[in-house]
């Protein structure tokens, strides 16, 4: 027997043994030390710079902290003038509805208004996330359907939108607001936005008017003025 083949064998398939080991060593390290991160697109409302005009629950008088009600001084341009009678009221309040924690969806009620019962809201939004983003659209919805809006055109500009609220078919209140469609926030950056509403001659009486107000956005480089495919 040649002992010189059978120690070259040997030696060949310990050699092997370790380079399998090693090989697989550095897969395992590989594996131990490969992570990815994902940054998150994000945005809310600023708690702390919600204003809106006639908050209920304020006493009667004029200023800034009266409780007396807004009437539209005249259609279609936005506007308003005090009475003295205190009727009518608003109450606006921010929701996380989706539980991150972050104010995404803003609730206004009008509680007993009239036909052409006037109140504005004003705020910012938040970039919140890494990633910039662009403002897409405007979610009005009465808590069943909701109806998007992509840009002002030019009518909505001048007049603004009609909007029915308990469902009969017939326009409840009108909502003008500036256009921000587009704006672009990148990391921790706000802008301010604001809506005017005013209650129409077709709205229930003996109710509450509720509706729902979300902004939507996207990344900045998917943005475009209408839906997205």
């Amino acid at each position: 027997m040649n002992y010189k083949y059978i120690i070259a064998g040997i030696l060949a398939i310990a050699l092997a043994a370790s380079a399998i080991v090693t090989l697989a060593m550095w897969y395992d390290t590989l594996n131990v030390n490969t992570y990815v991160t994902t940054s998150e697109l994000d945005v809310e409302f600023v708690n702390g710079s919600l204003t809106y005009k006639d908050a209920c629950g304020l006493e009667q008088g004029y200023g800034i902290n009266g409780g007396n009600d807004w009437n539209a001084s005249y259609l279609p341009e936005p506007g308003g003038f005090q009475l003295g009678k205190d009727v009518g009221c608003t109450n606006v309040t921010l929701i996380d509805s989706d539980g991150d924690g972050d104010l995404d969806t803003m609730k206004v009620v009008l509680h007993n208004v009239y036909p052409w019962y006037y109140t504005h809201i004003a705020f910012k939004i938040h970039n919140n996330g890494e990633i910039p983003f662009k403002i897409w659209r405007l979610t009005i919805s009465n808590g069943t359907n909701s109806t998007y809006y992509y840009e002002v055109n030019e009518n909505q500009a001048q007049e603004g939108v009609y909007v029915d609220l308990s469902g009969d078919g017939k326009a409840d209140i009108l909502i003008w607001w500036g256009d921000n469609f587009g704006k672009q926030l990148h990391h921790c950056q706000s802008v301010d936005i604001s809506f005017d509403l005013t209650v129409l001659q077709e709205a229930p009486q003996n109710t509450d008017l509720v509706l729902y107000i979300r902004l939507d956005v996207v990344q900045w480089n998917e943005y475009t003025n209408g839906p997205i495919s």
